[in-house]
C-alpha cells in the first residue's frame, strides 16, 4: 500500500470515528445537562444535537489527530476527546442555563475537546518516567 493510500485510509478512519464519537458526545452531553437541569428529552432535540455533533466531530478529530495528536495513540485521542467534550458541553449548558444554553455547550464542548486534547498532548510529550529498583 503506498504512503499517499495510507494517510488517506487513516484520515478517512479518523473523519468515521470523528463523526460518530462527535454524535455520542453531542447527544450524550445535552442528555446529561438536560437531566440535571430537569428538563425532558426529546427524541428531535438529540438528533439534531447529535447530527451538529458529527459535523463538527467529523472535522475535528482529524486535524486535531494529524496536527496536535500525533504521538498519541489514536483510541486514547478519541477516547479522551470524547470524554472531555462529554463533560464540557454538560458543563456549559447547565452553568448558562439561564441565559443561553445552547452557546453555553457548544462553547463548552469546544472547551472541553481543547481542554482533553491539551492534556494528551502533554502527556504524550512528557519524557517517560523511570522506575527505581526497591532494594
Amino acid at each position: 500500500m503506498s504512503r499517499a493510500l495510507r494517510i488517506f485510509a487513516v484520515t478517512a478512519g479518523l473523519l468515521v470515528a470523528g463523526a460518530v464519537a462527535g454524535a455520542l458526545a453531542a447527544a450524550a452531553a445535552l442528555a446529561i445537562a438536560l437531566t440535571v437541569s430537569g428538563d425532558p428529552v426529546g427524541r428531535e432535540m438529540l438528533s439534531i444535537v447529535a447530527m451538529i455533533g458529527a459535523l463538527f466531530g467529523g472535522v475535528l478529530l482529524p486535524a486535531t489527530a494529524w496536527i496536535f495528536l500525533r504521538r498519541v495513540p489514536v483510541g486514547l485521542a478519541l477516547l479522551g476527546t470524547l470524554v472531555g467534550t462529554i463533560v464540557g458541553g454538560s458543563a456549559g449548558w447547565i452553568l448558562m442555563s439561564g441565559h443561553d444554553p445552547i452557546r453555553g455547550g457548544l462553547g463548552g464542548a469546544f472547551a472541553g475537546f481543547a481542554g482533553a486534547a491539551l492534556l494528551l498532548r502533554l502527556r504524550a510529550s512528557a519524557p517517560p518516567r523511570v522506575r527505581r529498583a526497591v532494594t
